[in-house]
Parts: structure tokens; sequence; C-alpha cells
């Protein structure tokens, strides 16, 4: 028995595919394809799937990684890709298949972009500088307090480590990188939410892309 790490594709109509929908696709996947994998002991058996993070429903992303183990020590990873990418629907693609080298522990940040299709994106991106370099950016947020959860307002500015700004015709791109350890996760759509208030955006639509994975060394998470 061995253990793999499948980094693959969300993109399209397969962002809306939510984590528990994801889990029933890969089950799916495996049976279809004929992939010898392990089964957790018990009462109840499941396939053995370890996420490294889970992704926000309505979120691009390049960078996913799910951790299996098979049963078969002979079957090679390049066959694994191959057999999963013929079974598995439009906008999930295995992209690697390898031996895990890092742990989902050492995740340390995310790189993000979110791209806007708007009118005067100069102007826009002027708007945008101003709040990221601002003195806070808050959020209302539920903390708990003992036995109780309240809201509270959260600045997350310092969840930015940097960023980047890029306009075109009709188009503005904001690339961040942000924190994503286990216990300090920027949430990036509440983010986008409150950039796009306090920067007053008026835009037509906006995707947002999940690039790449990096632990504290700014090094890709494998």
């Amino acid at each position: 028995m061995r253990e793999v790490r499948l980094d693959y594709t969300k993109r399209g109509n397969a962002k809306y595919i939510s984590h528990l929908d994801l889990n029933r696709v890969f089950f799916r996947a495996v049976r279809r394809a004929h992939i010898p994998i392990w089964f957790t002991e018990g009462y109840n058996p499941k396939p053995y799937f370890r996420y490294a993070q889970s992704l926000p429903l309505g979120i691009e992303s390049r960078c996913e990684s799910l951790d299996i183990r098979l049963l078969d020590d002979n079957l090679p990873n390049s066959e694994l890709k191959a057999r999963l990418n013929a079974v598995l629907p439009a906008g999930i693609e295995i992209l690697r298949a390898h031996e895990p080298r890092m742990k989902p522990t050492e995740i340390y940040a995310a790189v993000y972009e979110l791209q806007y299709t708007l009118a005067r994106p100069e102007q826009a991106a002027q708007a945008v500088e101003r709040v990221l370099q601002g003195e806070a950016l808050c959020i209302s947020k539920k903390v708990k307090h003992g036995r109780k959860r309240v809201e509270e307002d959260v600045d997350i500015l310092p969840n930015i480590i940097t960023y980047a700004l890029q306009t075109g015709e009709n188009s503005l791109l904001l690339k961040i990188l942000a924190t994503a350890q286990q216990n300090n996760t920027l949430n990036v759509f509440l983010f986008a939410g409150s950039l796009e208030k306090a920067a007053q955006l008026d835009y037509e639509a906006r995707n947002i892309f999940k690039s790449c994975v990096v632990n504290e060394d700014y090094r890709y998470f494998k």
C-alpha cells in the first residue's frame, strides 16, 4: 500500500461542485477507473481521501490536492492519472500524480486572482490601491467567547501578504498572496465583498481563481 497525491483542477462549471459532492465525484471516478484504493477500517468503512484544503464554492483553481492510498503498489502514477482523467467530469483534471513531499499543515499561503470586467479600470485600480494601503479593511465575523458565538468586526488586511494590480481594456486583475494556514485563512469571498464595497467597484462580472499554494519558504506545495 502506498500514498499518492493527486494535484487537480476545478474549473468552469466544476467550481459549483460542493466539497461533499466532490468526495462523491472522486469515489465514483476511482470505481469506474477500477483503481484499487484503501478503505478506512471500522463499522462504516470509507475510502481514504485526504484533501490538502477545502475550496469555497464558486472559486476556480488549478492547484487542489487530494491524497489517496493505493492497494496496488505496481500501478504507475502515469496510468493512475490517465485512468482517472478518462472518467472525471469536465473541469476536474488530474495534473500530476506523485508521492507526497509536504504535509497539508505546512501550507502557509495561497495566490488568488480576482478578475473584474468593468468600465474605467484605471480609476478602479486607484480605488482598490487606496483601500489596500489603508489602515484597516474589516469584515463581520462570528467569533467564540466561551460558549457563545458573537459577531465582531475583524481587520483582514494583515492576511494580505502582498498584492499586484494590472489593468487592461475594461478589465482589472488583482493578484493577492494571502494567508492559508489552518487557523489563519483568508476567506477570499468576504475579502472581495468588503473590498468592493470600500472601493465602490461597479463591475459587470467577477471571477476568483486560485493559482498556487506555498509553504512558509514560498515553495510550491508538493
